[in-house]
């Protein structure tokens, strides 16, 4: 009997982890000045910024598993940072086919592109549905010819819940042995919803899609959280704490 008990008491602590498990946390500075959109990571360096978010595991895995290539080919080096009135991103990717992207509008996660979940008020953590200070949007590293020297489709970027390109953003995408850095600046007033005040939690995820080493859709989907819902339902976001830099 008493063996028993144990079994289900340590059948109910294992679950349990599993419901109240920590959301990861990070943190995003918000810094003075702005950062300069050159697909460089020098300016981040300079501010002593690291990696917000880093990529690099099958438990990032949220869609493709099986297609994974593993770390060395499909991985990623996620910064974000915020100014009083813009939002900052740059993404160091290993990707088999680099700046493939076709897609336009709110098509662009098929292609090679960086997604940023943001929640501005995460009062309730565990929402299951978007709410007005909620946003997904996606970076696409848009379509560079080789071959041709020119872009085929150019860089843009998408406000997926809003279902609304951003057309003040500002990207730089550039091409690097086994991948990619794509850079961008999103403005504030974008978000009607945006808060950046120092230490507040907001909801926060990271997603990278690639096309794998096929170059046609979608193939994989990496994300921080390893949740692949965060498209839909804010409960598997992480947190980020902004901090004044």
């Amino acid at each position: 009997m008493k063996k028993i008990i144990v079994s289900l008491l340590t059948v109910f602590f294992v679950l349990s982890g599993f419901v109240f498990a920590a959301k990861p946390v990070t943190t995003i500075y918000k810094i003075k000045g702005g950062i300069t959109v050159d697909g460089k990571i020098d300016d981040w360096k300079v501010l002593g910024i690291e990696p917000t978010v880093i990529l690099d595991k099958k438990e990032n895995v949220a869609i493709g598993k099986p297609y994974w290539l593993g770390a060395e080919k499909q991985s990623a080096k996620v910064y974000v940072a915020f100014t009083e009135d813009k939002l900052y991103v740059l993404a160091d990717v290993k990707a088999p086919k680099g700046l493939a992207n076709k897609h336009l509008g709110r098509e662009i996660y098929q292609g090679n592109t960086i997604e940023i979940f943001l929640g501005f008020d995460n009062s309730q953590p565990d929402r299951e549905m978007y709410a007005e200070t909620d946003y997904q949007i996606g970076i696409s590293v848009g379509q560079y010819s080789k071959s041709e020297g020119k872009w085929k489709v150019k860089p843009s970027a998408f406000g997926f819940n809003l279902e609304k390109p951003i057309t003040d953003a500002v990207i730089k995408a550039v091409a690097k042995p086994g991948g990619y850095i794509v850079e961008a600046e999103i403005p504030g007033s974008f978000f009607t919803g945006w808060d950046v005040s120092d230490g507040l939690e907001i909801g926060f995820d990271v997603g990278v899609d690639d096309v794998g080493d096929k170059g046609l859709v979608r193939k994989i989907q990496l994300t921080w959280t390893g949740d692949a819902d965060g498209w839909k339902n804010p409960k598997g976001w992480g947190k980020a704490i902004i901090k004044s830099k």
